[in-house]
């Protein structure tokens, strides 16, 4: 293998996925420590990518693609990891180096999956892992485990005493667990602390509004919060309550216990936690799981089913 002095990552989003490429990031930074590791990203991702302590430079894709794709070729990259694989990556990184490596999505099977029902996952692989995949030959070992990080955020616990995060919302109707079992939830368990956290689209600030009218022992905290501030709530957490949302990636970076609630997706698509200490709350016996990869605006069969489950802790 040729000296690697300058490596790029390119994944424009989202959230949860760019968290998601951390545990590479760390073994790349282990492999390399005296090499450049650049990430391209939407500007909208950019304070995401500064808690990783092992990206030495941000390049945001805020301009058009010819300007980005001059901008990576006079970078003169060893190594260009594409982590997004669409059209518009796969244009960026064309001919930008002489080693350009793309990550497998398997998209087709998910599409059967989805469409048919079918399943031709011969085996679950996490999604953090497809992204170590792609770079084997750079990182040229074995080492396909999960890592937390040493993350950068501010320090110092914005709440006294010991307190459960619960982010009841995300972006797809499918994907969220319903707000009256959340309340049912936080109250009949009147004795600990809950901190709901949530971005500022109307979607959030109207599920925490609910909840938190309707339950004592909760401090709204949706849409209050930058992504510095919400590492730090998540970090000095007791635990993290979420649906399949980029809040669960971000709080097992952090090394935190998490109870993520699934309806729509399924464990083959590869965003379920990762940690021991975690778990995955499901309905694994309805036949119409999964019916979408990403998320539904409603249920096509009407009964939303896979998302009666009750919360303990």
């Amino acid at each position: 293998m040729p000296e690697i002095k300058k490596i790029l990552l390119v994944r424009f989003s989202s959230f949860g996925d760019i968290i998601l490429t951390f545990p590479l990031l760390k073994k790349l930074r282990r492999s390399y420590p005296e090499s450049e590791i650049h990430f391209l990203t939407f500007k909208k991702y950019e304070e995401v990518l500064k808690l990783s302590p092992s990206v030495n430079k941000i390049l945001l894709h805020d301009k058009s693609l010819s300007d980005i794709r001059m901008k990576i070729r006079n970078e003169n990259y060893d190594v260009i990891l594409d982590l997004q694989n669409n059209l518009k990556s796969v244009y960026t990184c064309f001919m930008n180096s002489k080693r350009v490596f793309t990550v497998r999505k398997e998209n087709l099977k998910k599409f059967i999956l989805v469409k048919f029902k079918i399943n031709l996952f011969s085996e679950i692989k996490p999604v953090y892992r497809k992204y170590i995949l792609c770079a084997g030959s750079v990182l040229g070992n074995e080492d396909h485990e999960y890592e937390t990080d040493e993350l950068i955020f501010s320090r110092g616990n914005l709440f006294e005493g010991e307190y459960t995060v619960i982010s009841p919302s995300s972006r797809h109707f499918t994907k969220t667990y319903p707000a009256e079992k959340f309340i049912e939830f936080i109250n009949n368990n009147p004795g600990l602390k809950f901190v709901l956290t949530g971005d500022k689209t109307d979607r959030d600030v109207e599920i925490c509004r609910l909840i938190g009218d309707q339950c004592r022992n909760t401090v709204n905290m949706c849409a209050k919060l930058n992504i510095s501030a919400l590492a730090n709530l998540l970090y000095y957490s007791e635990q993290v309550i979420c649906n399949d949302s980029a809040v669960l990636h971000l709080a097992e970076a952090l090394g935190k216990k998490v109870k993520a609630v699934f309806g729509s997706t399924v464990r083959e698509f590869g965003f379920f936690p990762q940690l021991i200490k975690s778990e995955a709350m499901e309905n694994k016996g309805l036949k119409c799981r999964p019916c979408t990869h990403i998320g539904r605006d409603s249920c096509p069969e009407k009964h939303f089913r896979c998302m009666d489950l009750k919360l303990n802790l």
